[in-house]
């Protein structure tokens, strides 16, 4: 198919490309900004929403675990051209192109992510990556280098791969997530919270409950954050949880029932421990009964005194630092009070009036096990999604060190570009703190009632089919997986329990982001690569157009020549 003239680029000439490498740097961390503030909010919605930790505690917990899953499991990168959205062979004979079409698609998916923030849509960051792609490659190469689809095999139940795949997964993530997050609320419901000693079962299936959550995050760090350092592919023999190909020799692949195996006894073991803890929550579950409820929502009159103080302050604002605007912006959105929606908006209350209550000591009880939770899927959700949306600058990082394109572009690079993964760490934590409320309030108070078991059941649900999916080659994102289990768990309150225009427009934001983002990145590369003054011919166009100016300044344009 006919391509775009390019800027054909030798695998040993990419210094002056060095441009797109440092810019890619300050755009990368836009998108971990953005990544923050819609994906990982996304996460921490659900025990924000339903007052287990406050948005000042998820954001301590999303710095330190989502920057150590990052630096510590997260050298793993699964770019899109990996997961086989582009035929990397297409620009095996242009690594510059490849290089700012992956700077185009950063862009990209960073603008889409602070815009859906904006308009509280949570979006996949997988999707918003792979849409860009498809975008880039298209406008650089022709539809033709795009994966559309292509026939599975035995390893994932010969399900489509490719853009079929994203399309497949929009229904599979939400549903699944959503089917088996009711099936263990209901079940829970039944057993737990609607008995007439619920408290004192809640405590015998304390233990239970912990061996699942640890089970599930073990196996998922062990096969997707780890397995690298676990099982790696140039090892001289396969250890015990690793796969071996058809010759004997390490296939770089965890085996997936001794990973099951290894977090079965690890969680086991953390069960039991938990034991002597039981004595010590129900003292401070009684404690604060003891003590009354605490103050979850803003009153009018706290609106209005927080007005009144912001109008003290007001006259002072034009002397502040810089470094103070930004404290006094961070501190703005870390006292933002998520709960408020529940008194200034109709519809959430009335959802939130409907919801079935239950033993207040018993809720309480649930809260132990949802902090735990946070805190494993933190790091979890660091080793595994963070690498993920790193990807694209991984890829131009690589290509820029090797001077060449292949599949696995990053896997030589991996201990020099460990920066990459903890930029992309640092970058998430400060996104949550700035911005993050903005999607924790939309699904962890406005789609529907979350409270502290609901909230498990969710997190569960959500880890359980993102965890087994991603064993059949399915791009399920979290975030749909999230919203899906929401919706289900929501669902068993009837009708009445879901936020259908919150749903609504979620839905919305999911079905656009390929095309949003695809379009947005190849309008931008395609003024770009078609631009006047590329192909070198910037000093002709000088000397014809501007001959005065351009023995002086045209060094400027030729060093922005791409």
């Amino acid at each position: 198919q006919p391509t775009p003239t390019t800027h054909a680029v030798m695998a040993s000439d990419l210094q002056e490309y060095e441009w797109i490498v440092v810019f890619g740097g300050f755009v990368a961390f836009a998108a971990a900004f953005g990544i923050g503030a819609n994906d990982v909010a996304n996460a921490y919605a659900t025990s924000v929403g339903s007052k287990a930790l406050t948005i000042k505690q998820a954001c301590v917990l999303a710095v330190i675990f989502e920057f150590l899953g990052a630096f510590l499991a997260g050298s793993q990168v699964t770019d899109t051209i990996r997961k086989g959205i582009a035929d990397y062979e297409c620009f095996s004979d242009d690594p510059a192109l490849l290089m700012y079409g992956c700077l185009i698609v950063i862009i990209s998916v960073a603008i889409w992510l602070l815009v859906a923030t904006k308009y509280e849509m949570p979006v996949s960051t997988t999707h918003s990556c792979v849409g860009g792609m498809i975008g880039m490659t298209i406008v650089a190469k022709g539809g033709g280098c795009v994966n559309w689809s292509s026939e599975g095999n035995e390893d994932n139940l010969y399900l489509p791969k490719g853009v079929a795949a994203i399309i497949l997964s929009w229904i599979l993530s939400p549903v699944l997530s959503g089917i088996l997050a009711a099936g263990l609320f209901g079940s829970i419901r039944k057993f737990i919270l609607r008995a007439t000693d619920s408290f004192s079962k809640a405590m015998k299936f304390y233990p239970l409950l912990i061996f699942v959550a640890v089970m599930l995050n073990t196996f998922f760090i062990i096969s997707k954050g780890l397995n690298k350092k676990v099982c790696p592919k140039k090892a001289d023999e396969a250890g015990f949880l690793c796969k071996t190909d058809e010759d004997g020799d390490p296939s770089g692949k965890v085996e997936p029932m001794a990973a099951l195996g290894l977090s079965a006894a690890v969680a086991a073991g953390v069960a039991i421990m938990s034991i002597p803890m039981l004595n010590y929550i129900k003292g401070r579950v009684e404690e604060r009964m003891a003590a009354g409820p605490p103050k979850t929502t803003s009153s009018k009159s706290d609106v209005e005194n927080k007005d009144v103080k912001a109008d003290d302050a007001a006259p002072q604002a034009d002397n502040l630092t810089m470094m103070e605007r930004i404290s006094k912006s961070m501190m703005k959105s870390l006292n933002h009070d998520v709960h408020s929606s529940v008194e200034s908006d109709a519809t959430v209350a009335a959802i939130h009036a409907h919801a079935e209550k239950f033993e207040p000591r018993t809720e309480m009880y649930f809260e132990y096990i949802q902090i735990f939770t946070a805190i494993v899927d933190s790091f979890a959700h660091g080793a595994n999604d963070v690498a993920n949306a790193m990807g694209p600058y991984m890829a131009i990082w690589s290509i820029y060190h090797s001077g060449k394109v292949s599949k696995k572009t990053s896997d030589d690079y991996e201990d020099d570009s460990l920066w990459i993964l903890a930029l992309g760490g640092i970058g998430i934590g400060v996104g949550l703190c700035l911005y993050g409320y903005q999607i924790i309030q939309a699904i962890g108070v406005k789609l529907a009632v979350i409270t502290p078991p609901r909230g498990v059941c969710i997190e569960l649900g959500s880890a359980t089919v993102i965890i087994f999916g991603s064993y059949l080659g399915l791009p399920l994102s979290t975030t749909h997986c999230q919203v899906g289990a929401t919706t289900g768990v929501a669902l068993l309150e009837g009708k009445e329990g879901i936020n259908t225009r919150v749903l609504g427009k979620t839905v919305v934001g999911w079905i656009i982001t390929l095309v949003v983002v695809g379009c947005t990145t190849g309008i931008l590369l395609a003024q770009g690569i078609n631009a006047p003054l590329t192909d070198g011919k910037v000093d002709v166009i000088l000397k014809e157009e501007c001959p005065a100016w351009a023995p002086n300044h045209g060094w400027i344009l030729n060093s922005t020549t791409i």
